[in-house]
């Protein structure tokens, strides 16, 4: 009998590229978009974390993008007072401020469809804002856009589980 073939959605066979619809699926499920300060300024970032054996789907979505963006590698680290064990990962990360309109297009274009949605909206709001009116760490408009992101932020699972840890209290 012979085995049926699979499709696999997340690869567009005519290019060879990924399917802008898995990118979109795959950021509501692994990416961040957040940022930092430092000193007066501050910077924006769009980032993907994985286990290192599964680095190839962040080399993808890097390639996707037309290879914008770093990627890093993470070693093993052993627990310690305050962190847990960490495998070895692969971090890719999308942080300068010309590089970041691409990923606003691609997102602009392809929504996504979970609560990062109002994240997004919000670094969006940001990024452009930056460009704009080259906002810095102490302007009242940076105040507000991170006070919000804030706000969504403290309602994610993830940040209640590391809130609750003694080390954050």
């Amino acid at each position: 009998m012979e085995k049926p073939q699979t499709k696999h959605i997340d690869l567009d066979r005519s290019t060879g590229t990924l399917d802008p619809w898995f990118v979109t699926g795959f950021s509501d499920a692994e990416a961040a978009f957040t940022f930092s300060c430092s000193g007066n300024g501050f910077s924006l970032y769009y980032s993907i974390t994985q286990r290192e054996d599964n680095k190839g789907i962040i080399e993808k979505i890097q390639s996707y993008f037309g290879g914008i963006g770093n990627i890093y590698y993470r070693k093993e680290t052993l627990p310690t007072k305050y962190s847990g064990h960490t495998k070895p990962s692969a971090y890719y990360r999308v942080n300068k401020q010309g590089e970041l309109q691409s990923i606003i297009e691609h997102f602009d274009k392809y929504p996504l469809q979970g609560k990062k949605e109002e994240v997004y909206q919000v670094w969006r709001d940001m990024a452009i804002a930056k460009t704009k009116y080259f906002l810095n760490c102490n302007s009242e408009e940076f105040k507000l856009f991170s006070e919000k992101m804030s706000n969504l932020n403290q309602k994610s699972r993830a940040f209640k589980v590391h809130r609750d840890n003694k080390w954050l209290k």
